[in-house]
């Protein structure tokens, strides 16, 4: 699972698509990651990301526990699966976790509605990273997106 895992996140992320945040709510945090990840090259429009969101959020909270965010949408304007990650300086109490604790790790994914496959690949690889407390800490701690990389590289 090494391997795929890692090659999955190399497909899907780059460090330019991680970001240290300072948002006070779940909304600005998801906003914020939304247009980053509008300006990455990989998204086609950008609103339509937006849209897809805030529609499942809407549906039920993707705090997934453990201080975890996983906002996610399949949408036919992006390119390729891309993930953007936000690591908050404050946990966020507004971002409705099923375990009830604030949310501070946020992993929005985005792809295709014909890439199920890798999509869902992903999604299991970024839960078996932050199922680690040392990992989850050590994301929180880091100084640098490159910090951040990092982290999530050796955690595979």
């Amino acid at each position: 699972m090494a391997e795929s895992g890692s090659h999955l996140l190399d497909e899907a992320l780059s460090p330019q698509r991680i970001f240290l945040t300072h948002a006070r709510s779940k909304d600005e945090l998801l906003s914020h990651l939304i247009t980053q990840m509008g300006q990455c090259g990989e998204v086609d429009d950008q609103e339509a990301l937006r849209s897809a969101i805030f529609m499942r959020e809407g549906l039920m909270s993707t705090g997934i526990g453990l201080g975890i965010g996983v906002p996610h949408a399949r949408i036919s304007s992006i390119r390729r699966m891309v993930l953007a990650i936000a690591v908050n300086d404050q946990p966020l109490d507004d971002y409705e976790s099923i375990d009830n604790q604030p949310v501070q790790i946020v992993f929005l994914v985005a792809g295709r509605p014909d890439q199920q496959s890798n999509y869902v690949r992903l999604l299991a690889v970024l839960s078996h990273v932050v199922k680690q407390e040392t990992n989850r800490q050590a994301l929180i701690q880091a100084g640098s997106s490159d910090e951040v990389y990092e982290v999530l590289r050796k955690a595979l």
